[in-house]
Order: structure tokens, then C-alpha cells, then sequence
């Protein structure tokens, strides 16, 4: 079994730096799309008008955004995240199709007032499961780190925004500032989970959230069910 890699200080850097610079990337584009769907075209329905300028900013910045920080992780930790063309291939198919799931719920969300919810849920689980694609194709064995991690970041993640959105906060700011916020804090929260859990297995040195573990007695099972397959074939023999 190979032993974990512990995290340091310079290794959170550079994959804070990487979920900011896709987060803050995905801001941007979207910013520039929303800006320019609100400045050139005619205004003749507001309504329409704001909900196409909303379903566009969301499809660009969830693309875009988590996009950029599949590519930069494996820049910045390559060491991890070694798949380069597959985790990018990966991410952006999953945001396309995301993107148009969405679209009914958008449609629904119309009449309802609902609009800037339903976007701010799809930054919110087109990052969670972006980061789950990078945890899995990162690699087998602590890919049960990853996916605990993105969870818990993702539950934090939805709490601020539920604060947000029962505040006095512009609605276009919560859009333009969900992909950076949820990013950000995905990366925090990962590197603080797996600093626990770098000291846990330190202290215990037993590597509980490893795929190679077995805490539920696994080996055992098999053991007898290959047992019991070799006693079935030896009575085949014996009857032959």
C-alpha cells in the first residue's frame, strides 16, 4: 500500500490559487456576457431579456470557470492530478450536459421569481461534482478523501448561499460571485479536511479513508468464497 502524501503549506497554495484562478476566471467571462446581453441587445420584454442574460452567464461561467481549474490543478499538482486531458474532457462534458438539465428547471423557475436560485444551485452542484471528477480521476486509493472533503465544502457552500440569498445582497452580485466563492471554499475546506486527516493517520496510523483498507471485513468474505469455490471444484474432480 502506498502511504499518503501529507499537505503542505506550499502544496494548499498552489491548489488555492488554482480553484481562485478558475472561480475568478468564470466571474469574469460571465461579468463580459452579462454586460454585453444587457448593453446590446433590444429591451423590448425585461423580463425575457434578464432571463436569457441569466441562463447564458450561468452555461459560460459553469463551462469556463470549472474548466480553467480542472487545468490548472493539473498544472499545479501534477503529482495528483496526472490525467490532464481526461479530467478537462471530463469537466466540460459534465457542465454541457448539466447545463442543459438545467434548462427546464429554469423555465420553471420563471414564474416562481426563482431564477437567481435555480442558477446559483447549478454553480453550486456543476462545482461539487467537477470537483468530484478531479478527486476520482486523480487516483483510486484516496479518492473516499476527496469525495468527504467536496462534500462537506459543498454543504458550507449552501449554507452561505441560502444567507446570501435571504439578505439584501444584488442578485447579480450573488451570480458573478457564486463560481469564486464556491471554489474557494471547496479548496479551504478540502485542505483543511485532509490536514485532520493527515494528523489522524499520523497519530493512529490507521488509514481509514484509504480504498485499500478493509474496515468492514471484505477480505474475510472473499477468503471464504474462494474457499468455498475450491471445495466445489475439488468435488467436481472427485466425482470425474
Amino acid at each position: 500500500m502506498n502511504e499518503k502524501r501529507p499537505l503542505t503549506l506550499n502544496l494548499f497554495l498552489l491548489r488555492l490559487s488554482s480553484g481562485a484562478a478558475g472561480g475568478f476566471g468564470g466571474m469574469l467571462i460571465a461579468f463580459i456576457a452579462f454586460f454585453a446581453l444587457s448593453t446590446f441587445l433590444p429591451a423590448t420584454d425585461a423580463n425575457s431579456l434578464n432571463f436569457f442574460s441569466i441562463i447564458v452567464t450561468a452555461f459560460l461561467a459553469t463551462i469556463s470557470g470549472n474548466t480553467i481549474v480542472a487545468a490548472s490543478l493539473t498544472f499545479m499538482d501534477h503529482d495528483k492530478y496526472k490525467r490532464r486531458k481526461t479530467s478537462i474532457t471530463q469537466v466540460f462534458l459534465f457542465n454541457v450536459i448539466l447545463f442543459f438539465l438545467t434548462i427546464p428547471l429554469y423555465l420553471l423557475a420563471i414564474p416562481l421569481e426563482l431564477t437567481v436560485g435555480v442558477a446559483t444551485v447549478h454553480f453550486l452542484l456543476s462545482a461539487f461534482v467537477s470537483a468530484l471528477i478531479m478527486e476520482v480521476l486523480a487516483g483510486y486509493q484516496y479518492s473516499l478523501l476527496g469525495i468527504y472533503a467536496s462534500a462537506l465544502g459543498i454543504f458550507i457552500s449552501i449554507g452561505m448561499a441560502l444567507i446570501l440569498l435571504n439578505s439584501t445582497v444584488s442578485e447579480q452580485l450573488i451570480i458573478l460571485g457564486a463560481m469564486p466563492t464556491v471554489w474557494i471554499i471547496l479548496v479551504v475546506v478540502s485542505g483543511f479536511a485532509e490536514l485532520i486527516y493527515d494528523n489522524f493517520l499520523k497519530t493512529y496510523g490507521v488509514d481509514a479513508l484509504s480504498t485499500q483498507t478493509d474496515l468492514g471485513g471484505d477480505a474475510l468474505v472473499e477468503e471464504e468464497k474462494k474457499d468455498e469455490e475450491e471445495n466445489e471444484d475439488e468435488d467436481e474432480m472427485d466425482e470425474v
